[in-house]
């Protein structure tokens, strides 16, 4: 559908400037759709971010172009270049689909009430916009207030978006809500959009106008205040699921504390019979009776071998001690190989939960396979002063066991809603800035994490 929008009287580069404004709302909207993935950007390399940020201005640059060639209204536009611009974004962001579709829907609901809340306010002023029916273009007064409102609600959602909704996608516990949130934002988008008046007159019938300014600042307001509330109740719900873990800790800790005064008891016993067996050892080994000898030492070693440390680190030698008891349970194999301070550089209730999280994938992987097959290596250690290297690899039936790896390098069930328990994992890595490798290789499954303590 072509519509000239060429008016006599009117100056081309008076047009070219009012359109330039009509497609600059896509630019807050850009940046809107990419501040919950900061931290994610800061790892992406600056020729990429240089060359996604040319692309971009490249395709607004063009729909302008494209909308002042052939006469096309602006709005006719904005749609598929929308569609394009999303497509950018699903290949720059790496992140589940549900996530990428409401930061997005979420940013550019936010410019569209720009556009409709500046309708209503510049209102008195469009009426006498002479080009409005042929083009829907803003006169420039109101394309800079609108650019002006976009600033205004940026400046006020910004710890929502910077902060807020970043902390929400990195809660394992509500991942599945992504999968359909977006809908919310999407559904104020295009209801905005079709609440855009066809003309500024209509805004202007009766109270329509000052009751439009007063309800949708309340619509923006209550988005604000549930997106608070809902950053509320999943930070109430992590700080459950920490002070879980934490209990998790002391109680595997108290474990670990009774076995210690257990082999204490038994090495005080063995230290007080200690002449008791000096003296039987020599006389068996002085009359030549060997093999009495070697069956009195085995027993002797059953019953002094009690206690077995793993690591420096209460918590970290607590968890090795509890996942070796369960791993001995379901008849596994499981070699610990920690080396960490007595002290580490990061907070060791995450460490100790992402630690647990990765032995218990390994060990439910495990009890598919065969018992001769079951077992699970883990290693730990400081690769510096601020980095800790973690290494957990297992066997798994590659014939029966189908892997498929979504986008983010996470495994991917065939089963609904079933990660294979690694996106706990992943959300704790990258809060600390880290990095996270899987790979299958001769039928083993390995997980490589490095995590930055310092961040």
């Amino acid at each position: 559908m072509n519509v000239n929008i060429h008016m006599d009287g009117i100056d081309n580069a008076y047009l070219t400037l009012r359109c330039v404004l009509d497609f600059a709302i896509l630019i807050p909207g850009a940046v809107f759709s990419f501040l919950p993935f900061c931290t994610y950007l800061k790892n992406k390399s600056k020729f990429s971010l240089f060359t996604t940020a040319i692309t971009f201005l490249f395709l607004i640059i063009a729909g302008i172009s494209i909308s002042r060639i052939y006469f096309i209204l602006p709005r006719l536009i904005m749609i598929p270049l929308l569609l394009i611009l999303f497509t950018l974004y699903i290949f720059i962001v790496d992140d589940s689909t549900g996530r990428k579709l409401f930061c997005f829907f979420n940013a550019y609901m936010l410019c569209v009430f720009c556009r409709l809340y500046t309708l209503f306010i510049m209102a008195p002023y469009e009426t006498e916009n002479k080009i409005w029916q042929s083009s829907g273009l803003f006169t420039v007064k109101s394309g800079v207030v609108c650019l002006a409102l976009a600033l205004i609600t940026g400046f006020i959602f910004f710890k929502t978006l910077y902060v807020k909704i970043p902390m929400l996608m990195n809660q394992e516990y509500i991942s599945s809500v992504w999968d359909f949130l977006f809908i919310a934002p999407m559904m104020m988008t295009v209801l905005m959009g079709w609440s855009i008046p066809i003309h500024p007159d209509l805004a202007m019938a009766g109270r329509l106008r000052p009751a439009a300014l007063i309800f949708l600042a309340l619509i923006m307001l209550v988005m604000l205040l549930l997106y608070h509330v809902f950053w509320w109740t999943a930070d109430k719900l992590t700080e459950g699921a920490k002070l879980q873990n934490e209990n998790m800790l002391l109680m595997m800790e108290g474990k670990r504390y009774h076995e210690l005064r257990a082999y204490m008891d038994d090495t005080r016993t063995i230290r007080h019979d200690f002449r008791q067996h000096i003296l039987v050892i020599t006389q068996l080994a002085g009359s030549g009776r060997n093999d009495e000898l070697m069956k009195y030492l085995e027993q002797f070693t059953e019953t002094s071998s009690g206690y077995t440390g793993y690591c420096a680190n209460a918590y970290v030698d607590a968890i090795a001690s509890y996942y070796k008891s369960f791993a001995e349970g379901q008849k596994t194999e499981i070699d610990w190989h920690l080396n960490l301070p007595s002290k580490l550089p990061i907070n060791e209730t995450e460490y100790c939960a992402l630690l647990g999280n990765l032995v218990e994938n390994a060990l439910n992987a495990v009890k598919k396979i065969p018992e001769s097959r079951r077992k699970v290596r883990i290693i730990s250690s400081m690769m510096s002063d601020t980095m800790i290297g973690i290494s957990a690899d297992n066997p798994f039936d590659g014939k029966n066991s189908k892997l498929k790896f979504g986008r983010n390098g996470l495994p991917v069930s065939m089963k609904e809603r079933h990660g294979i328990g690694l996106t706990s994992i992943y959300s704790t890595v990258k809060r600390y800035n880290g990095s996270m490798k899987i790979r299958t290789e001769n039928n083993i499954f390995s997980v490589d994490i490095i995590l930055h303590c310092n961040d």
